[in-house]
């Protein structure tokens, strides 16, 4: 799903034009899988978060903020383009040895580039794991992460580095051989499985392979401790920061230090443990005097996991999770914390989407939007000004299929476009008056055809536009 639409122009303006003198930091945090409702701040009854309920009382804590896509690869790619995946081409998911994003996209890395900024990602990628789709190839100084999902395994085109690290008793000999066993199987994933090479994935820097398996406990805390080094190392340059824990996708790691602390069980540990971090990150910060100019974003790529259950987050009361367009696979928490720029308890009830991160980002870093269509609109007013409403559609997206839309209160869903999967709930549409049924449990399709008739007409413009 995605945004597009206008700001109200009929109120002040003075916050379109009262840029800070200094371009800002900036940094993304995205995690992987995490649901509406697994932060304390957006109502998890067992899940302690005080590092990010803090940023989300001292920012901007969005109630309705939405990404591209309910999986991983097309939310990704959209986040980093701004595009629709119709636009952007990236529609799914990916698996190793995948193109991955098309190399014409402009990314948010190569937009903040070209206008001065240090540019760096720690995490998982997911936008493909040949060398020309990895993050070095798409804007970014640095890259130090998983190229995947973390319950993904080996491409076989990936080179190793000379000084790699060797886990589970592996050698030079048996990754070759599990690469080999990747490449004749390559459209036999059940045999992957079998052979017991799915969830060893590898850690990369930059475009090689550096450490195998990766030891998967320990990396929220290595791409941490890289983002903050690669602070520390900064100087005059303005920085952009693509931090994306692997977590809390399944398989579910976390380090000795939070194993058993969470009331949530393991999965509260992961989160929790994550919430640590984001502390050590805004502390360095204010240490180093820097958090008066960096921006911070905290969002996920998509709704839970649900079929894993206890390991699996919560939409809490909103329907659904990943693989679906129901709020829950794409509804997500949305904070924006700039400590003296973003005014505190700015709990925002207006529609907002990853795909604003484009053209919001370009607004305050003073950098020129790629010359294609961008479907996010600038955030930067209502950001600082939170009087400022935003008169907007949402695009829910299916593959390449415009799904539905939503309009104020009103969700229409297509037939076929509400699971991403083969599933019953595709055999019908849906709308949804999202004022009193936020947990779309009544399908009003048959008592309101003229308003179907208008959101089904909006699609059509959009579907057109796209063509």
């Amino acid at each position: 799903m995605s945004a597009c639409g206008t700001l109200n122009t009929n109120q002040t303006t003075k916050t379109q034009v009262n840029h800070a003198a200094q371009k800002p930091n900036i940094i993304i945090v995205f995690t992987d899988d995490q649901g509406f409702q697994d932060l304390s701040s957006y109502g998890s009854p067992l899940i302690k978060t005080p590092n990010l309920d803090r940023m989300a009382k001292q920012g901007a804590r969005f109630n309705n903020f939405y990404v591209a896509s309910s999986v991983c690869s097309a939310s990704r790619a959209s986040l980093l383009t701004g595009r629709l995946g119709a636009r952007n081409g990236t529609t799914g998911v990916y698996f190793p040895d995948s193109k991955g994003l098309n190399p014409d996209e402009i990314t948010l890395a190569e937009m903040l580039k070209k206008s001065g900024y240090s540019t760096a990602m720690y995490g998982k990628w997911h936008l493909g794991d040949l060398e020309a789709s990895l993050p070095i190839a798409q804007g970014f100084d640095e890259y130090f992460g998983v190229p995947y999902s973390n319950d993904m395994y080996i491409g076989s085109k990936q080179k190793l580095a000379e000084n790699i690290k060797l886990n589970l008793n592996y050698n030079l000999e048996k990754i070759k051989s599990d690469q080999v066993f990747v490449e004749k199987n390559r459209k036999k994933r059940a045999n992957i499985k079998k052979a017991g090479i799915k969830e060893l994935v590898p850690l990369m820097e930059g475009n090689l392979i550096v450490e195998y398996p990766a030891e998967q406990s320990s990396l929220t805390q290595r791409f941490f401790d890289r983002a903050i080094s690669f602070i520390e190392q900064q100087d005059e340059k303005p920085f952009f920061i693509y931090l994306t824990p692997a977590m809390p996708h399944v398989p579910l790691f976390t380090s000795e230090q939070f194993k058993g602390k969470s009331a949530r069980g393991l999965y509260g540990d992961v989160i929790e443990e994550i919430d640590w971090h984001m502390g050590r990150l805004t502390k360095h910060l204010e240490r180093n005097n820097l958090a008066d100019n960096t921006l911070i974003i905290f969002a996920s790529d998509n709704g839970p996991w649900l079929g894993y259950k206890d390991h699996a987050g919560s939409a809490g009361h909103l329907r659904d999770g990943k693989f679906t367009n129901f709020e829950g696979g794409v509804r997500v928490p949305g904070i924006f914390y700039w400590p003296n720029r973003i005014k505190p308890n700015s709990n925002s009830q207006q529609l907002a989407s990853s795909l604003d991160l484009m053209p919001t980002l370009a607004y305050f870093a003073k950098a020129e939007l790629p010359n294609v269509k961008i479907d996010g609109i600038n955030l930067a007013p209502h950001l600082l000004n939170p009087k400022e409403s935003i008169e907007r559609s949402i695009i829910y997206s299916s593959s390449k299929m415009i799904a539905g839309i939503r309009e104020g209160d009103w969700k229409y869903i297509r037939k076929g476009g509400v699971n991403l999967r083969k599933h019953k709930s595709n055999n019908q549409a849906y709308l949804f008056n999202l004022a009193y049924d936020e947990a779309e449990q009544v399908n009003l399709i048959s008592k309101h055809p003229d308003i179907v008739n208008q959101l089904e007409a909006k699609i059509k413009t959009i579907e057109a536009d796209i063509n």
